[in-house]
């Protein structure tokens, strides 16, 4: 089960730039922002998930609003990545051998990393989790490509009206 990063990639670079022009602003001025970004939005899903409120007997949230919020990682992975030139074409969906919680917290570690390790190699596995992470949540690689193009159509929407 595999993603196809193409499409997301070329509908991630047209929402980046349209987000930039207006606010003019740019790739670099915005990277530590957007990885601290990524790891706000990877602690929003965590918390719908509920996965490590041992304490409360509610269930996760419905499966839309964990997608969505899946979304909005995807997005600011890509995002980090076309800065990077990454041109994979694919990424394959690899269970973890850990908790959800584990999966959250060392998701995190590696995003956090990108802060003095912007490389490649780093952000090829933050961007692991992705898949990890949703199979984790019961979902498979077209669940999380409906999401994104849906995400990113809203975001495109707020972008031309002054979100």
């Amino acid at each position: 089960m595999n993603l196809h990063l193409s499409d997301i990639r070329q509908l991630q670079s047209e929402l980046d730039e349209q987000i930039m022009a207006n606010h003019k602003v740019t790739r670099s001025e915005t990277k530590t922002k957007r990885i601290l970004a990524l790891l706000v939005e990877i602690g929003e899903l965590a918390n719908e998930t509920r996965c490590f409120k041992f304490w409360s007997f509610k269930k996760a949230s419905e499966k839309e609003v964990l997608l969505e919020e899946l979304g909005d990682c995807v997005h600011f992975t890509i995002s980090l990545g076309i800065d990077l030139h990454d041109d994979s074409t694919e990424m394959a969906f690899i269970a973890r051998d850990a908790s959800l919680s584990e999966q959250f917290i060392d998701w995190m570690d590696e995003t956090s990393k990108l802060k003095t390790e912007f490389n490649l190699k780093r952000y090829k596995i933050v961007l692991s989790y992705i898949g990890s992470i949703a199979l984790a949540m019961g979902f498979d690689a077209q669940d999380v490509y409906d999401f994104y193009e849906k995400k990113n159509e809203i975001n495109h929407h707020r972008q031309q009206n002054n979100y």
